[in-house]
């Protein structure tokens, strides 16, 4: 078939049907909504950070403006007491990833005032996710596929918290949504590379993607990532000492307890062995969570490093980026924006109705609004670090985010390991 009459096959091919085009709708209402929520606090009591923090906007945008306040006063970009550093914003957190977007974004970022930087910051972010939309809009081979993709950036609850915070997931989840595209298409070299390695400089979990670059032997791609590191990382921290335990501090998980905020695997684990077993000691709990963390990894490096089938770059690239959510013992509801790409690349492999099932309860709001109905999580500080009772409740709370992230995972490993079995 000639290109033209592709193209022509295709634009027919997405003519929408009714329920195709009341899907597109329903979706790009949603998003509006976000956007409109973003100045008046529609969703607000729907989420636990937005209701802990007060509706007050931008705490993680602000952790990265003032990190470039602090470079351009000579000050480690680590640095979060008030009485060493000129506070130049009305509120953040810490700032926790390298250097490099410190000294980069954050000091551009300083051109403008604060409240300026996050309105241009979230306009950034709202860009980004239309583009990781259009494109997959773009690649659809027909108009289902076209319709659902898009629907599924444009219609994520997550992402309401990600322009809330101003965070940096949808900068990883456009890299990583580039990466996978790359993988899933044969494509080779530095163009092919470039966005992995951008993203492990900009938000370091993706550095758990290197055992699929050593299984196909891109060796090339691993030196271009620990120079990029060693170049942008390693003068920073030989000039500020300091900065390196703050950068390393957040590698750290330290016992772990209740924390109403945190939805990730670890902290269901915890929540359902805390039910079970009511008196198991705090060394207990994290004996069982590095016996966890060691099963996970352990298992996702047979699957990539064994030989007994072809590799799969975008299945095992999706493990990877999936395993995170199992592994690290912090995960905020926003950060299950860098999920997206993962699903929408399966889902365009495989057409999985199991796919758009997990899409779908990772995109419904959490049921906090029926646990917290008055907001309480703002004014009584104690209720973030308190298990919510019944203890099957908070079981069930925490399973909202991390059973459907499991399940991901696990369709994943079945995935992978299907053509050894079928082999066998």
């Amino acid at each position: 078939m000639s290109q033209p009459a592709l193209v022509s096959h295709v634009d027919r091919a997405r003519r929408l049907r009714p329920w195709q085009a009341a899907l597109l709708a329903g979706a790009v209402l949603l998003h509006l909504s976000f956007l409109v929520s973003w100045r008046s606090g529609l969703w607000n009591r729907f989420t636990y950070d937005s209701v802990a923090t007060g509706g007050w906007r931008g705490w993680d945008f602000f952790a990265l403006y003032q990190a470039g306040r602090n470079v351009l006063d000579g000050v480690s970009a680590y640095e979060s007491d008030n009485e060493r550093i000129q506070v130049v914003v009305p509120r953040y957190t810490p700032f926790r990833y390298l250097p490099v977007s410190a000294y980069t974004v954050g000091v551009a970022l300083n051109a403008l005032s604060p409240l300026w930087a996050l309105r241009l910051w979230v306009a950034v972010e709202e860009a980004l996710l239309l583009g990781c939309a259009a494109l997959s809009w773009r690649r659809a081979r027909d108009a289902t596929e076209a319709v659902v993709t898009a629907a599924m950036w444009l219609a994520y609850t997550p992402y309401y918290l990600e322009i809330y915070l101003g965070q940096f997931s949808v900068v990883q989840a456009a890299l990583v949504y580039l990466a996978l595209i790359a993988w899933d298409e044969g494509r080779r070299g530095a163009w092919a590379d470039a966005p992995w390695i951008a993203s492990v400089l900009w938000k370091q979990n993706t550095a758990l993607l290197a055992p699929l670059f050593v299984r196909l032997g891109r060796w090339r791609a691993l030196l271009g990532a620990g120079a990029a590191l060693a170049i942008t990382s390693a003068p920073y921290f030989a000039l500020y000492p300091e900065a390196l335990g703050a950068f390393l501090g957040n590698l750290r998980s330290g016992p772990p307890g209740p924390m109403l905020g945190n939805l990730g695997v670890r902290q269901w684990l915890y929540s359902a062995a805390s039910a079970l077993a009511p008196g198991l000691s705090p060394g207990a709990h994290e004996a069982l969570q590095a016996v966890w963390v060691a099963l996970v990894v352990l298992a996702a490096l047979w699957l990539t490093l064994r030989r007994r089938s072809p590799a799969d770059p975008l299945l095992l690239g999706g493990l990877w980026l999936t395993t995170y959510f199992l592994v690290y013992h912090h995960v905020w509801e926003h950060h299950y924006v860098m999920a997206l790409p993962v699903l929408v690349a399966l889902y365009r492999r495989a057409r999985s109705g199991l796919v758009v099932g997990v899409w779908a309860f990772l995109a419904i709001w959490t049921p906090y609004i029926l646990i917290d109905p008055a907001g309480l999580a703002l004014y009584h500080a104690p209720m973030r670090w308190t298990p919510l009772d019944p203890p099957l409740l908070d079981v069930a709370y925490h399973a909202c985010k991390a059973l459907p992230i499991l399940v991901l995972w696990a369709d994943l490993v079945r995935r992978i390991a299907r053509p050894a079995c079928e082999a066998a």
